[in-house]
């Protein structure tokens, strides 16, 4: 008698881009830009993808670029405490790709200040509640 295995395999997980047609894994054991490993474990066959073009990702990453890593001045800033490993992650994505004089600190307070506007009226529910 044969143990079933089926039980002990792990799932992939999926990326979705913004016209919501689902990404493949990347090629097993490849690095990608935050040092993480990845690795292609499932068999099945995923949906037919819609390519991205070339224009397509430069116009997304120069949106990025614009929201993100735009270097900024911060006035009366105040020290956070984050895990080592987040702070290497961001510090690679704003050194190689921001500008000469975009900084972890500009980086971070531009994604929680689109986090905050993101959320602004569902903070104010909760915080009624």
């Amino acid at each position: 008698m044969q143990p079933d295995n089926s039980i002990n395999s792990t799932p992939t997980i999926n990326a979705v881009n913004s016209d919501n047609a689902v990404n493949s894994t990347p090629p097993a054991n490849t690095d990608n830009l935050l040092g993480n490993e990845q690795t292609a474990t499932s068999t099945t066959e995923l949906p037919k993808q819609q390519r991205v073009g070339k224009q397509q990702r430069k116009s997304d990453y120069a949106d990025f670029k614009a929201t993100y890593l735009t270097p900024a001045k911060l006035m009366k800033r105040h020290p956070v405490n984050i895990e080592d490993n987040v702070w290497s992650k961001l510090e690679r994505i704003a050194r190689i790709l921001g500008d000469r004089d975009t900084t972890v600190g500009s980086y971070i307070n531009a994604v929680l200040v689109e986090h905050l506007n993101l959320y602004a009226d569902d903070i104010e529910i909760w915080r009624k509640l």
